[in-house]
């Protein structure tokens, strides 16, 4: 089944790279919780599928139509995927381009994510996961 799962998170990033909220969030439960990086200081936490929204409109607003990801490798860890990406976008302020290492973390259930973080420092995920990045097998994109 966590083959299925890195199947399905490869799925659901194509649907963010598309523009598509409506078939990223296909890949969501509806009770979905989506801790974006910038919960860690404060931010919000973005509930359910009108969170995802929300959470979509938010990153669009802040890095612009460019907005996109670029996986570098994907982790199965059994009912949890990690995904190392580099975030791209060009700021909506300040026009300079945008590209930042990330980390994200899906726990899946029956063929959807239940449980989503970002991480803006991947040893961050590892550390939360339990895990060093040695004793995990890359997928590649």
């Amino acid at each position: 089944m966590s083959d299925e799962n890195v199947e399905l998170h490869r799925h659901a990033v194509d649907a963010y790279n598309a523009r598509d909220i409506e078939a990223l969030i296909a890949y969501f439960d509806p009770g979905v919780e989506l801790h974006p990086v910038l919960a860690a200081a404060g931010g919000a936490v973005y509930h359910g599928y009108d969170g995802m929204r929300s959470w979509y409109r938010d990153q669009v607003d802040a890095f612009g139509d460019e907005l996109h990801t670029e996986p570098e490798a994907y982790f199965d860890l059994g009912e949890q995927t990690l995904l190392f990406y580099v975030l791209h976008g060009r700021g909506r302020q300040s026009g300079a381009n945008v590209a930042m290492s990330f980390a994200q973390v899906c726990r899946w259930r029956d063929g959807v994510v239940v449980y989503s973080k970002l991480y803006a420092n991947r040893e961050d995920a590892l550390k939360d996961l339990g895990v060093s990045e040695d004793a995990l097998e890359p997928i590649p994109p």
